[in-house]
């Protein structure tokens, strides 16, 4: 790998000084240098904003999975201390208030609508 990074960047050194010897034949020194620096600088910026929105995405993601991860382990609590729950009747009685909260807060939980496209409805023909 390292013998293929050391060529790899041979070419572009090599490529980026036959670029440098058109353009400056061309437009001349000054002027070839400065395209190449600010190819270089937009290229640098560009890769710096592909790289920001894939870290965000990331970031989303691993948030998502930290969400249904802590999900499954509530679930999983809950399960375990149903039986001493439902042995204990002073603990039974608190429990059912509980249940149907969540229960209910589950049901009437808001969904995320997506805006409705009203340009597929046929009316302007």
């Amino acid at each position: 790998m390292t013998a293929i990074a050391i060529l790899a960047a041979i070419g572009t050194i090599f490529l980026l000084l036959a670029a440098y010897i058109v353009l400056a034949e061309r437009y001349g020194e000054m002027h070839s240098a400065l395209i190449l620096a600010g190819c270089a600088f937009g290229l640098a910026i560009t890769i710096y904003i592909i790289m920001k929105i894939s870290d965000a995405a990331a970031r989303k993601r691993q948030r998502e999975r930290a969400k249904i991860d802590t999900s499954a382990l509530l679930t999983i609590a809950a399960l375990a201390a149903a039986p001493a729950v439902l042995r204990s009747r002073g603990l039974l009685m608190l429990a059912v208030p509980v249940i149907a909260f969540s229960g209910l807060s589950l049901l009437t939980k808001k969904k995320k609508r997506r805006p409705v496209d009203d340009s597929s409805s046929g009316d302007g023909i």
